[in-house]
């Protein structure tokens, strides 16, 4: 079997335990695929795992600290440029070899800001969905070598 078949077949049945293992426990699986789709995108392997997870957690702090300086601020009409701020941030982060992978930065950023500023007090929410992108990250790993063994199978 081919890699692209072995690792096909391994997202698959991974997705689908994801997305039924999810519901049940109230899990956003969509975030952890936003993760797992930055694990690929960061080159894969363990270091594909550091890259994404470090740079997306950071991208999603980033964020945060936005969306509470906005609403400290009391200036909700300036939200746009805190966030412009923020995503700047994520960027310069970059310059840190943690941070480097800039997709995974701003799509954590993303995932955090899609609850806008009132999401910020969500506590428990904001760190399920940090906990679910790095899980997408570590399942992403785990389809990775399960690809990679049954492709060396066959």
């Amino acid at each position: 079997m081919n890699m692209v078949l072995a690792l096909a077949l391994c997202v698959g049945v991974l997705v689908a335990v994801f997305v039924k293992v999810g519901a049940m426990i109230s899990m956003l699986w969509y975030v952890g695929v936003i993760g797992w789709a930055c694990f690929m995108a960061a080159g894969g392997k363990l270091n594909g795992v550091k890259k994404a997870a470090v740079a997306g957690v950071g991208g999603m702090f980033c964020v945060a600290v936005a969306e509470m300086g906005s609403l400290m601020s009391g200036q909700m009409q300036l939200e746009w440029i805190f966030l412009g701020i923020a995503f700047a941030v994520i960027v310069l982060l970059s310059k840190l070899s943690w941070f480097s992978f800039i997709p995974a930065g701003l799509a954590g950023g993303a995932v955090i800001g899609a609850g806008g500023p009132i999401g910020i007090f969500d506590a428990v929410t904001n760190m399920r969905l940090v906990m679910v992108f790095v899980l997408g990250t570590v399942v992403g790993f785990v389809a990775e070598l399960l690809a990679t063994m049954l492709a060396k199978k066959a």
